[in-house]
């Protein structure tokens, strides 16, 4: 028997598999911390794994979660901690959609924020992505206000492919209020709605683990949304030539580049989002190149992330042919990336 136990505010949602029939509870209230409700949940239960998701899962709480686990007798293989990220894939699986004929978004909307789960299927992998669009429904009141915001909001959540199904989770959904938005997401599209939608994607990843590969999953947080690169003349005209590409797992981005410039000591690097819009731009000076228009160089363009939210830009002088030797001087410079949405 597994057991899935989502806490959201004060509230526990629990959703129990026994044989492969998922059964939801009713969501209770816990007088004791998380923890101890968990640890006397996976007390009660003698086999079997617990599955927990917190709405806040900082790496630091889930630590220091599975230590007093760890204190009270229960080992990491019978409690499991997920992200809502994680648990919004195996809400994929529990549901068995099929994402090869179109996208899945989780509505998320609970007191303190409203989120948008996506999980879409690219060439080779399953990316879950996250976006927050709490600015856009906080100040909405009234129902016709949140009708409205949260219209604006589908408009903005779906526009990338095709999304198949919706679900609708969260207390901020009670009630009647969503009825233009409604009509919106229901075309074309499956739309659901439950509060423990969480619970029962962590109780399927729990049961069916073995069978999720997490080489094929990439979450939204460890992949690269703007692409870094950076203006070249070429054929008479300007244009982007990119460094590093978005949408790839930070571990994984990387790329080389070699161009000739001339008259310059210094490089302007741009980084743009996904639709090619500039964000920002960082100029990286090479000290020790002469501001000589009838001196060329050719220059190595290296790039990498080093964390999420860092990129290591290395460049080399390669000289240029027997006109100028090389003299593999080397110029490094670490870019801090702010992640948001659609820009770093």
């Amino acid at each position: 028997m597994q057991t899935a136990i989502h806490f959201e505010e004060d509230l526990a949602y629990i959703c129990v598999s026994d044989q492969g029939e998922i059964k939801e509870e009713e969501p209770v209230t816990y007088g004791r911390s998380r923890v101890e409700f968990v640890i006397s949940t996976a007390q009660a239960q003698k086999e079997g794994t617990i599955g927990v998701v917190l709405d806040e899962a900082a790496p630091q709480i889930v630590q220091q979660a599975e230590e007093q686990c760890i204190r009270a007798g229960i080992t990491k293989e019978r409690v499991r901690f997920f992200t809502k990220e994680e648990a919004a894939l195996g809400v994929v699986g529990f549901r068995g959609d099929n994402l090869l004929r179109g996208n899945s978004v989780i509505f998320d909307y609970t007191k303190k924020r409203f989120i948008c789960y996506e999980i879409r299927k690219t060439k080779d992998r399953v990316l879950v992505d996250s976006r927050d669009y709490t600015e856009q429904i906080k100040d909405a009141v009234a129902n016709e206000e949140k009708d409205i915001a949260f219209l604006q909001i589908i408009k903005q959540a779906l526009v990338r492919g095709v999304t198949a199904t919706v679900y609708l989770c969260g207390e901020g959904f009670e009630g009647s209020w969503f009825k233009q938005s409604t009509k919106a997401l229901c075309l074309g599209r499956r739309v659901f709605m439950s509060k423990h939608l969480f619970a029962c994607g962590a109780v399927y990843l729990c049961e069916n683990d073995k069978h999720v590969s997490r080489d094929e999953v990439v979450f939204a947080q460890n992949v690269t949304i703007s692409q870094i690169g950076l203006v070249v003349h070429h054929h008479g005209r300007d244009m982007f030539c990119p460094l590093i590409m978005d949408g790839k797992p930070w571990k994984e981005s990387r790329g080389e580049i070699e161009i000739f410039v001339s008259g310059v000591n210094g490089l302007i690097f741009e980084v743009r989002n996904r639709s090619g819009i500039k964000k920002a731009s960082i100029c990286m000076s090479l000290d020790g190149m002469k501001k000589d228009p009838n001196l060329v160089y050719k220059l190595r363009i290296q790039g990498e992330y080093i964390k999420a939210d860092q990129c290591k830009i290395k460049i080399t002088d390669l000289g240029f042919g027997q006109i100028r030797q090389a003299s593999y001087q080397t110029w490094q410079q670490v870019i801090q990336l702010e992640r948001g949405d659609y820009h770093e």
